[in-house]
């Protein structure tokens, strides 16, 4: 199953919601899946919001369980904005509490 999933290092990665700027890093990953578009992962701990559990999560079996964050950021709250793996299968251990953010809810630039 470690085959279906691929972890890489990312360059730079930014997230901002509206006008306020909420993640620049260089420490993210850019998380392959099958057939899906590619995700950014960014550590918990580089996020300039409020984070809160949001509503829903589930178990990937290839990543592990994981659970839907809110964000809160210039006073603005964004429910479900980000997604987390809290308890990882092995291959996915480097992203466990990181944060993945829809990117219908944010801008995210990567370089």
């Amino acid at each position: 199953m470690t085959d279906h999933v691929r972890l890489e290092p990312a360059g730079r990665i930014q997230i901002r919601a509206g006008d306020q700027p909420i993640v620049d890093t260089t420490r993210g990953y850019i998380v392959h899946e099958g057939g899906l578009p590619p995700r950014y992962y960014v550590p918990r701990d580089e996020v300039r919001a409020d984070v809160a559990d949001g509503r829903g999560g589930a178990r990937c079996p290839w990543k592990g369980l994981w659970k839907h964050v809110d964000v809160t950021v210039g006073g603005r709250r964004i429910a479900n904005a980000a997604w987390t793996y809290y308890d990882t299968t092995p291959v996915c251990e480097r992203i466990r509490d990181f944060l993945a953010f829809y990117p219908d809810k944010v801008d995210i630039t990567t370089a």
